[in-house]
């Protein structure tokens, strides 16, 4: 028996009560020394630390030793469970008498709605829009039928292009050099490990946006680090998309915190919006904002930014504009919206409908053109389980598509993604497509 512990207000001890051990019923005989029938603790806890009244006793009762546990709880015939004020304490009392789960009737119901059924796909198959839809629940599901082939001419091979961009007689392309084709066909290096990710010409000057920062190219062919605008300055304000426009602001800049800027003369300003620009489009004099608002909306003017309408977009053109990465084409009536997940949005008729494109998923590159003599979307799609973009030619009127072409890498070029298209350019009756796989100048058949 151990000693009674003070129980006195002076002392913060707690009264863990008395022990008792009682090893069978003549534990003082030395024969029966050996043997255990039973192993009993009693331990008497205080209820109340601020009275001097005795300790309750505790019985845990007996650690296993017995050879089982009684069927029911001592004092459970006594007093009934109130089943509505404490739901789980027949499942408290009820002994474990196995290893099984339980059952939604011993557990209640929880008010959790039931779990979906995860996807499992079975092998790889084949790939193509049915395979990759899976990844995309945006976007339509469906076959592209081949169209008539356009024949390819690689101006560029194994080396990674980025960026194109016209200034209505010469097409400009992005690499490791600084490419222009026209009248002359001149190249112009970049600072070593240079990544360009836009390219916007203007009469007096090439404009590139960098991970290194802004870049000028001058039609001589030097080409010099220009200090960032001011506004860019501060989280989120890298320049991520160039735009040059024929008018009174001759350059324009997205960021990518949304802030759009224009450039008149040297001098680089604020254009307010009324909502965050998530992508830019410009040909000319025209001139196309993407904007997220309480509402996505497209900004249209054709005066080179002067001035702008606005037109509220509808679906499909509203759940693709609120994709992570969209892209945006327009040139007259033609409006192509596209997003990598959501797919490819077309209309004819500025805006007012729009046609969602089966198939068009995974894409990475859209432009403005002509196929089979009228207006048309082209669109790059990313096959990646291929490494090869499939180019498209897309009617803004019906939304049919067809597969003009399809671009990779030289067989021994083994660089990740080197099939993925960076962008596309319309010009002269011709597709430019530049990425991975280098420059690609492509023709339609007669």
């Amino acid at each position: 028996m151990l000693p009674d512990l003070d129980k006195s207000d002076e002392s913060d001890d707690v009264d863990v009560g008395t022990f008792e051990l009682t090893i069978g019923e003549d534990a003082e005989a030395p024969e029966d020394a050996s043997r255990v029938d039973t192993f009993e603790v009693d331990i008497q806890v205080l209820t109340d630390f601020g009275s001097n009244e005795a300790a309750s006793d505790l019985d845990i009762g007996e650690a296993g030793l017995v050879d089982s546990l009684p069927e029911v709880p001592e004092g459970s015939d006594d007093e009934a469970v109130d089943a509505a004020a404490h739901e789980l304490d027949e499942l408290v009392q009820a002994p474990l008498e196995n290893d099984e789960p339980s059952t939604p009737a011993e557990l209640g119901d929880d008010g959790l709605e039931a779990l979906p059924d995860l996807i499992v796909e079975a092998g790889d198959g084949e790939a193509g829009p049915e395979l990759e839809r899976a990844f995309l629940p945006s976007a339509p599901e469906g076959a592209i039928p081949e169209g008539p082939p356009y024949d390819a001419e690689y101006l560029l091979l194994a080396s990674s292009c980025s960026a194109l961009a016209t200034d209505g007689t010469d097409v400009l392309a992005a690499g490791e050099h600084l490419m222009r084709f026209g009248h002359e066909r001149r190249s112009d290096e970049l600072p070593p490990g240079t990544k360009v990710t836009s390219l916007a010409v203007t009469p007096e000057v090439s404009v590139l946006s960098t991970t290194r920062g802004l870049m000028e190219a001058k039609p001589n062919g030097a080409i010099c680090f220009q200090e960032a605008p001011e506004l860019t300055r501060g989280s989120g304000g890298e320049l991520v998309e160039l735009a040059a426009a024929l008018g009174r602001y001759s350059l324009w800049a997205r960021l990518r915190n949304g802030a759009l800027l224009r450039r008149r003369g040297e001098t680089w300003e604020l254009h307010e919006t009324g909502g965050a620009v998530q992508a830019l489009g410009g040909s000319g004099a025209e001139l196309a904002l993407l904007v997220l608002s309480r509402r996505p909306a497209l900004q249209l003017s054709s005066d080179g930014g002067s001035s702008f309408r606005e037109r509220l977009l509808t679906e499909p053109a509203q759940t693709v504009a609120l994709g992570g990465a969209p892209l945006l084409a327009f040139r007259g009536d033609v409006i192509a919206l596209a997003d990598g997940e959501r797919g490819l949005a077309v209309s004819a008729d500025a805006g007012a409908t729009f046609r969602l494109v089966t198939g068009a998923v995974n894409l990475t590159a859209i432009a403005l053109g002509e196929h089979g003599g009228k207006p048309s979307v082209f669109a790059a799609l990313y096959r990646e389980s291929k490494d090869v973009t499939e180019l498209i030619a897309v009617d803004p009127r019906s939304g049919e598509a067809q597969r003009i072409a399809a671009l990779t890498a030289a067989p021994e070029e083994d660089a990740e993604e080197s099939g993925r298209t960076a962008a596309l350019l319309w010009h002269d009756g011709k597709l430019w497509s530049a990425g991975g796989y280098g420059l690609v100048r492509l023709t339609a058949p007669r």
